[in-house]
């Protein structure tokens, strides 16, 4: 049929909206670095016209401040020497934990590094119990965190190698 509207009056051609994409982000950094710069360069230029105030006023109120805060420095010292040791305490807790879980982790691949044939050897060769279901669960790393449960290291399997050979 017949169309009562023609919307092509309505378009806009490719070359105005590639201006459009490429103007509008500009303008509109421009006028927000401009609200940004009057908001903070006035404020700094209303404080250097502060009034000047009667000194003797002044010395007498900052005289006052400073014995204020030597009576709450003393106090306030004490805690933060308080706060700081038990910092440190929780500081020295965290450093072991830490040093543990690397301590660990460095024990489980010296296990994996040795390989699963000699794991599971030394396990078939102890007669330990258990370790063929850790194998068969996850493989490896099953039978690396089994072996670390029961505290057996890497240097312990190594010397039972050396004395079979």
């Amino acid at each position: 049929m017949f169309s009562l509207f023609d919307f092509s009056a309505f378009e806009t051609s490719a070359s105005v909206q590639a201006i459009n994409d490429i103007l509008f982000p500009v303008v509109l950094f421009v006028v927000i670095f401009w609200l940004m710069c009057e908001v903070f360069l006035v404020d700094v230029a209303v404080e250097d016209n502060l009034p000047v105030v009667n000194e003797e006023f002044t010395h007498s109120i900052i005289q006052a401040q400073i014995d204020k805060d030597n009576t709450s420095q003393n106090a306030e010292n004490n805690h933060v020497l308080t706060n700081l040791l038990a910092d440190m305490a929780a500081t020295i807790d965290e450093h072991e934990t830490k040093t543990e879980s690397l301590d660990n982790d460095s024990r489980r691949q010296n296990l994996k590094a040795l390989g699963i044939r000699k794991l599971r050897d030394f396990c078939r060769n102890s007669e330990i119990k258990g370790y063929a279901a850790a194998y068969r669960q996850r493989g490896l790393d099953g039978l690396v965190e089994f072996l670390f449960a029961k505290q057996i290291h890497a240097h312990q399997i190594e010397q039972q190698f050396k004395h079979v050979k």
